[in-house]
């Protein structure tokens, strides 16, 4: 949500890729090289659009094991990581862990690919959530995702770092729209499953709209984020309900299916069974909730008020009124 939130920790290579063929492709017919370069881009953008993460050698501290490499690690695990507006430390429960497709080795800086989003925790000026980018230690091995139940992880040198890359958001965030941003992305894991950090349940699809899934990545943050923040849905809704039937794999694709039920529908209508439900600021949905119950609450103290009067009044009346003795009633003495 996926999150899509998705993509959460993915980059294409493609530059690279390019120049990995070219070192090692065989001088030869230009037009036979082109065709081999081809099925060869359709092939590694497959593999690698999916392994801008963290090095599977980065150190943390795992609750009962102490420090441990990120390959070390399993769901159900707890890692440090922050969480919330004031970012806390907190033991945090790992939900995703995956190796990048096909162990394909990658260059890593203090073990982040360059375009993995790191929070920048200085006190003396605004939190950032942003690119590592290309400094620090240089190392070459496997990358992975990692997800957990908190807003960021910290490694063992305490660097906070989202499960998130440019691939999906490509630009920096404030720490308020990130946590906002991550929020409703768990709303939706929690509802689903954290597969969507699992770039193995997405595919092309020519037919589609946006035929390479990790084209609309960008798309569905921009959207996301005017959702959960600002409450403006049916994009996102749209976007999400076409990147699903186009590009989620058909298993997962019907646990999405069912659990939003309306997916696609009109968000204005505060429709149940959209994925916007879950995704748009939650203060909103109780001032509803609490809106409808306030009315229903105060046109039963009007009635109750009115009741009340009246009673009173008939009373008070009563009250009031002389006796009038009956004209044709007499009586009669013994």
């Amino acid at each position: 949500m996926i999150y899509l939130l998705l993509g959460f920790c993915i980059y294409a290579f493609i530059d690279e890729v390019e120049a990995e063929e070219e070192d090692s492709g065989d001088d030869g017919d230009e037009d036979e090289d082109e065709d081999e370069d081809d099925d060869d881009d359709e092939g590694d953008v497959t593999i690698n659009i999916n392994i801008e993460c963290v090095s599977g050698d980065m150190m943390l501290e795992e609750k009962t094991r102490g420090l441990v490499r990120v390959s070390e690690l399993s769901k159900g695990n707890y890692i440090q990581g922050i969480t919330g507006a004031e970012r806390k430390r907190a033991w945090c429960k790992v939900e995703a862990v995956f190796p990048a497709a096909g162990g394909k080795n990658k260059k890593t800086y203090d073990g982040f690919t360059k375009e993995h989003m790191v929070v920048d925790m200085g006190e003396s000026k605004p939190v950032r959530v942003h690119p590592y980018g290309e400094k620090g230690e240089v190392n070459t091995g496997p990358v992975y995702t990692l997800a957990t139940d908190c807003d960021a992880s910290v490694n063992s040198v305490g660097q906070a770092f989202s499960p998130i890359s440019t691939a999906f958001c490509p630009h920096e965030l404030s720490w308020s729209e990130y946590i906002t941003l991550m929020s409703a992305i768990r709303r939706v894991t929690n509802r689903t499953g954290y597969f969507w950090f699992d770039t193995s349940a997405y595919h092309d699809n020519d037919t589609a709209m946006v035929p390479h899934w990790f084209d609309q990545l960008h798309q569905i943050c921009h959207n996301l984020l005017l959702c959960s923040r600002l409450d403006e849905c049916q994009g996102f809704e749209n976007v999400v309900n076409e990147f699903v039937h186009d590009h989620v794999n058909s298993k997962y694709a019907e646990i999405i299916v069912r659990e939003f039920p309306n997916m696609g529908g009109d968000v204005s209508k505060q429709q149940a069974g959209t994925i916007s439900e879950v995704v748009r600021p939650q203060e909103s949905s109780h001032i509803l909730l609490f809106s409808i119950f306030g009315s229903a609450m105060v046109v039963l103290l009007i009635i109750a008020v009115a009741v009340i009067a009246y009673r009173v009044r008939m009373n008070k009346t009563k009250k009031e009124l002389p006796f009038k003795s009956d004209p044709n009633h007499s009586t009669v003495e013994a």
